[in-house]
């Protein structure tokens, strides 16, 4: 993507309003890739047709229970597609961005962000190269959320407040240093409903391979009884370890 699509939008319009708590489903690319992906993620690309039946959904909800809508990673296909597919029913979302791959094929240029950004849609940071946020040291941090986070700002035109964590991994080392730079939010893979009133805040990833009843629970934010132990326990070590971590 060398410059800019074009997304129209009359006045930029606020996420859609509602209760605190939120069911958040967030998407990463859809359609063909423009780039080669990593090992794992082509299950995370879905086809337009399903986004379009996933937005269609969406739209139909009362505005008391809709969903937040994110997606991951600054591929091209968010602007491409995802932006006017969202613009055609009315919908907003937040954007968390790669920084080091602005510019490159098959990524959002920095021009792509400030339209989306025109647009009214949110713009958030998912730090510079895609890696493991927990493993950082003092340089890897300053990298990928300082640096990183001054390019994606400097490109949607106001400042980033808010960050999305590759592979949904974090731990309290990220908590802290993220909160230590003025963060407000922090977006998980975490699943079920998100207070919007707190930092950590979960979302429902959606694959190509989910089946309706996923799909069904996905939007609604819950999440099986059966699973419920092994969520609260994944949550828990996230949140909890490292031990000695501030």
């Amino acid at each position: 993507m060398t410059g800019p699509h074009p997304v129209t939008s009359s006045s930029p319009a606020p996420l859609p309003p509602g209760p605190p708590r939120r069911p958040v489903i967030n998407f990463h690319g859809i359609g063909t890739p423009g780039r080669d992906l990593e090992p794992g993620e082509a299950r995370f690309w879905i086809d337009r047709a399903r986004f379009r039946d996933i937005l269609d959904r969406i739209a139909a909800m009362p505005e008391a229970v809709r969903p937040l809508v994110t997606f991951d990673d600054g591929n091209a296909s968010d602007i491409a597609i995802g932006a006017p597919e969202l613009e055609a029913r009315g919908l907003r979302a937040v954007f968390f961005v790669l920084a080091g791959r602005m510019g490159r094929q098959g990524s959002l240029s920095a021009g792509d962000l400030g339209a989306l950004a025109g647009a009214g849609h949110g713009i958030g940071l998912h730090g510079r190269d895609h890696v493991d946020w927990r493993a950082l040291d003092a340089t890897g941090q300053a990298a990928e959320f300082d640096a990183a986070r001054e390019a994606i700002a400097e490109a949607a035109g106001h400042p980033v407040t808010e960050a999305a964590a590759p592979f949904g991994l974090y731990d309290r080392r990220v908590i802290a240093a993220l909160r230590a730079r003025g963060l407000t939010a922090l977006y998980t893979s975490d699943k079920g409903r998100a207070d919007l009133r707190r930092f950590l805040r979960g979302r429902n990833c959606v694959t190509d391979d989910m089946e309706e009843a996923e799909l069904q629970a996905a939007l609604a934010g819950t999440v099986p009884l059966a699973r419920m132990p092994r969520r609260l326990a994944g949550i828990a070590r996230k949140r909890l370890f490292p031990l000695g971590a501030a």
